[in-house]
């Protein structure tokens, strides 16, 4: 059996999870003062990682899937608020990534950020992506996978985006060798 859209945007949940992990673990690091401990280049890899793959390929391929779903379903009510909260953030999620992009070059270039502040905004980039996966997984992809059908399925894959994954994909590109290697020693 072949993956489905469903399939691949939910490994792209867990991939992307386990990265929100490891950007938490540095945020608690940045929190309590243990700068020696923070690999901003790290937090910055997996934020850039972030504005790259599911800013501009996961979810424009979860819209082709709700695209496709709504083409031929009719939506429960509890799915059509959730999908229309889900596609806000959607149009949120560059917005952020790309604040928080900011911030994290200008502390990198030595700009004075202060630490309270860079806490605060990758806090809350960790939990509006967290709450995001969890909207998702909880109450929009179970009813897609209940309803949309085979013929479906290889309509949305059809559509695309077909961009593969940067780290997680067959082959991991150049930019983010180094966050797959820290990604590699975290995992073991």
């Amino acid at each position: 059996m072949t993956k489905n859209a469903l399939d691949e945007v939910r490994e792209d949940h867990r991939n992307m999870a386990l990265l929100l992990e490891l950007l938490r673990r540095d945020v608690e690091a940045l929190r309590e003062g243990a700068d020696e401990a923070l690999d901003i280049q790290r937090v910055a890899d997996i934020v850039d990682y972030f504005a790259h793959y599911p800013d501009r390929v996961h979810h424009p391929r979860e819209e082709t899937m709700f695209a496709v779903f709504r083409e031929h379903h009719e939506a429960s009510p509890e799915l059509n608020g959730a999908l229309e909260r889900v596609q806000a953030q959607h149009v949120h999620f560059p917005e952020l990534t790309t604040t928080l992009n900011e911030s994290l070059e200008a502390a990198m270039h030595d700009v004075p950020v202060p630490r309270e502040e860079l806490v605060a905004r990758l806090d809350d980039y960790i939990a509006q992506q967290l709450e995001h996966l969890d909207l998702e997984e909880g109450l929009v992809f179970p009813e897609l996978g209940e309803k949309m059908t085979a013929k479906e399925w290889r309509e949305v894959a059809r559509r695309g985006p077909h961009e593969r994954d940067p780290v997680f994909g067959a082959e991991v590109r150049e930019a983010y060798v180094n966050l797959y290697q820290r990604l590699e020693s975290f995992i073991s």
